[in-house]
């Protein structure tokens, strides 16, 4: 007898939000970033290139001058 909940492709089944769009996603298909303390998950290059660009923004902001 298996445990139905223990299938070694569950975690490639998983449903999972795009950082920037909030696109729901398989996680198998998603494009990851590992940042600090968590994994920023993006449908694709365009949402991952926002996520860039607004992070160069704040970092701007941060900068004294």
């Amino acid at each position: 007898m298996t445990d139905e909940g223990t299938r070694p492709d569950q975690q490639d089944d998983e449903l999972i939000s795009c950082d920037i769009c909030m696109k729901t996603i398989p996680r198998s298909a998603s494009k990851s970033v590992e940042v600090d303390d968590y994994v920023a998950h993006f449908c694709g290059l365009d949402c991952y290139q926002s996520w860039l660009d607004k992070d160069d923004e704040e970092a701007d902001a941060d900068s004294p001058g």
